[in-house]
C-alpha cells in the first residue's frame, strides 16, 4: 500500500496522532515518516523539533518531560528534544528529554538516547553509545547488498 494511502486511511480512521501533535506545537520538517504505534510526548510536543527526511520505526517513543518526581516533589522536568535531518530511529527506540540528535544519524532498534549524538554517527544500546559512523555503516551495507540477492529494491539476507 502506498504511503500516501496509508496516511489517508490513518487520518480517516482517527489513528494518526500527527495532526493533533502538530496543532499542539510539534515541529517537523519535510519528508517525515512515522511508522505504526509511535508515541511522541503529546503534552510537551511543543518542545520537540524534528528535521527533514526523518523516519521513526515502529513503536519509537520521544519524550520531552520526566514526571518521575512529580508525586514526591511536585516537580516535572522538561527539556527540548532536537532531531536533525536525515535521521533514522529504529523500532522500539526511546529518545528522552534533552536529547540532541545531529544530522545523518542512525539509531539502532531498542536504543535509549539520553544525550547528544553528533552528526554522522550510528548509535545503539541502553544507554545509546556510538558504534561507528554512518558513512562506514552504509559502505558495509552497500558491499553486502552488492554481494547478495536482491529483488525490487529489497536485499535478502542469507
Amino acid at each position: 500500500m502506498p504511503a500516501w494511502l496509508r496516511s489517508l486511511l490513518r487520518s480517516l480512521l482517527s489513528r494518526d496522532p500527527l495532526p493533533r501533535l502538530l496543532r499542539r506545537g510539534l515541529k517537523i520538517g519535510n519528508n517525515f515518516y512515522m511508522q505504526d504505534d509511535c508515541c511522541i510526548d503529546a503534552w510537551h510536543c511543543q518542545h520537540i523539533r524534528i528535521g527533514n527526511d526523518v523516519t521513526l520505526g515502529p513503536r519509537v517513543i520521544i519524550l520531552a518531560h520526566d514526571a518521575s518526581m512529580n508525586r514526591a516533589l511536585g516537580q516535572v522536568r522538561i527539556a527540548p528534544v532536537v532531531i536533525g535531518d536525515r535521521v533514522f530511529i529504529g523500532a522500539g527506540a526511546i529518545v528522552l528529554l534533552g536529547a540532541q540528535i545531529g544530522s545523518d544519524v542512525i539509531i539502532g532498534a531498542g536504543s535509549v538516547v539520553t544525550g547528544a549524538v553528533q552528526d554522522g554517527m550510528v548509535v545503539a544500546g541502553n544507554p545509546a553509545r556510538v558504534i561507528g559512523t554512518t558513512a562506514d555503516f552504509l559502505a558495509r551495507k552497500e558491499a553486502e547488498i552488492a554481494s547478495g540477492p536482491t529483488a525490487g529494491g529489497v536485499h535478502y539476507v542469507r
